[in-house]
């Protein structure tokens, strides 16, 4: 049986004043709702470089 890759328990997402605590499942710095808008602001950032 394949195990399964966790992080560690108990991670605050980074997002400022969220305190949503983070899945072990979830491998990134930020919770699902605000994920997607450090992904959009980085991709703002960069279309206004190019």
């Amino acid at each position: 049986m394949k195990k399964v890759k966790t992080s560690h328990k108990g991670r605050k997402c980074k997002f400022p004043h969220c305190s949503q605590i983070l899945s072990i499942y979830n491998h990134s710095e930020y919770c699902y709702i605000h994920l997607g808008l450090v992904d959009f602001k980085k991709e703002a950032r960069c279309a206004k470089i190019a």
